[in-house]
């Protein structure tokens, strides 16, 4: 018999094993039975211990010798070690001489592994229900970012015909497709001059951008002075020249909270390829700041603007040869004379808001929301027209991550029983409002048309005849009596 208080004491589902049955059978003493349960328990925990220490033993072994981890915290404690005097680098991309490829087998093998890492290989971009957010990813194919790159000359136009978007072509033959711009690598430009207002590429053209450079041309001139939007809050880099600068910079960023650091492990690979692998989806306009690979301290030397993710690879914008403002992907950062490894990605900055949200709201003439009809927007710049969707519930369509500028709001269709004065209305999305833009579109109820049917008009008829014969009569009558 199993003891009261023992049965207190052990849980109900353990009594009615056929091994505690056993053990009660021998008439063990109650101390020796609970003395044995407490040793099978232990014996089972700490297997459960070491099973899990062996997982994570595994998983921080699956990175070789040659892998950084990237710890935020730490990059931000390591600042004050940092030297203040640092000579830049030049980073290429030309690889060994060869055929252009860009589907050797080392790229695919990247490209799968770098898909793996939770949501950095997504370009897929938040459900939007009516919230307001601060920069969610833009689009990879039109954003601000890529058009500060084509402001420098650089011809995506081409790039795009050619049809070799987001696939790597070696940086040696991309000055023969007529893709690059005039502008070439050299140290002349601050990034910041200009001309009438405007980034003065002319003199880029003379005196070159360097990695930094570039960088600074993008946040501080073209940004503020091209699209609109004002970056003035941003700390900036001491020597727009320098890439450590730039680390200096984006750190402030940080601290002041208007950007976060994106965790990430690296790797090369046998092809000499960067395996890349954010611990979340990068977005695009971030920055990543890069070490030499030769050396472990944290000190900038490269510094790239974040284009997005496609095909396999973490595109940048960047300066990093003569070609001077191109393309190029963090996978490619160890090919040419001085390889470059990522040291630390911060984010594009929240309290800048780097594209613009439109909020469509359609009523009838009496305030009554419209559901269910299809909005589009047309881009006077480039001509695309964008599929807003169609109206919800509230009669309202939310839309982010469109570029500044002009666009004609076009309805698609004008639901039955209403009527439009237009069905295409000019919208300029600014800055303004803290770049949201709502635009109210009224559609007009239709009065509804009485008609009358054939029998009533005919009996309206006969009503009026016979009135009208009466009053002839009465006419006579009294014409008759006064003779």
């Amino acid at each position: 018999m199993i003891k009261p208080f023992l049965k207190r004491i052990i849980p109900e589902w353990i009594q009615k094993s056929t091994f505690f049955r056993s053990i009660c059978k021998h008439k063990f003493s109650v101390t020796a039975i609970v003395a044995l349960l407490i040793c099978v328990c232990t014996v089972m925990g700490t297997a459960a211990v070491m099973t899990e220490d062996t997982a994570r033993t595994s998983s921080l072994n699956s990175v070789s010798e040659q892998s950084d981890v990237i710890n935020s915290s730490e990059v931000l404690e390591s600042s004050s070690e940092i030297s203040s005097v640092v000579t830049e680098t030049t980073t290429t991309s030309i690889a060994p001489s060869g055929k252009v490829s860009t589907s050797t087998s080392s790229k695919k093998k990247t490209g799968k592994t770098s898909s793996k890492a939770t949501t950095a290989g997504s370009t897929k971009k938040p459900t939007v229900s009516g919230g307001y957010q601060y920069n969610t990813n833009l689009d990879i194919e039109d954003n601000v970012f890529m058009d500060s790159l084509i402001y420098t000359g650089y011809n995506m136009k081409k790039h795009r015909a050619d049809g070799k978007m987001w696939q790597y072509i070696l940086a040696k033959y991309k000055r023969g497709y007529g893709w690059l711009s005039n502008i070439t690598y050299a140290g002349g430009s601050t990034g910041l001059e200009t001309k009438n207002g405007k980034p003065d590429i002319k003199y880029f053209e003379r005196n070159g951008l360097v990695c930094a450079s570039f960088a600074t041309y993008v946040y501080f001139n073209y940004l503020p002075n091209v699209a609109g939007i004002d970056t003035s809050s941003l700390p900036r880099p001491e020597n727009t020249k320098l890439a450590d600068s730039w680390y200096k910079a984006v750190q402030q960023w940080v601290k002041k909270g208007y950007s976060k650091t994106i965790d990430f492990t690296a790797k090369k690979d046998s092809s000499n390829y960067i395996v890349f692998k954010p611990k979340q989806e990068i977005p695009i306009g971030s920055i990543i700041i890069f070490r030499p690979y030769s050396s472990k301290a944290k000190v900038g030397s490269h510094v790239v603007v974040y284009a997005g993710y496609k095909n396999g690879f973490h595109w940048v914008y960047h300066v990093g040869t003569k070609n001077g403002p191109e393309m190029c992907a963090v996978e490619r950062m160890l090919y040419g004379p001085e390889p470059q490894w990522p040291l630390m990605v911060v984010t594009t900055p929240s309290n800048i808001r780097m594209a613009a949200m439109l909020e469509v709201e359609l009523k009838d003439d009496s305030g009554k929301a419209i559901s269910g009809v299809e909005f589009s927007l047309k881009s006077k710049e480039t001509g695309k027209t964008i599929k807003l969707g169609k109206t919800d519930k509230n009669g309202k369509i939310t839309k982010e991550c469109l570029n500044y500028g002009e666009y004609t709001l076009i309805q698609t269709a004008v639901p039955k029983g209403y009527t439009a004065n237009t069905t295409q209305t000019k919208v300029n999305l600014t800055t303004k409002n803290n770049s949201k833009n709502t635009i109210k579109i009224v559609n007009t109820k239709e009065k509804p048309v009485v008609t009358s049917s054939p029998s009533s008009n005919t009996s309206k008829e006969q009503e009026t005849s016979s009135d009208t014969s009466s009053d002839i009569s009465s006419d006579i009558s009294s014409s008759s009596a006064s003779e």
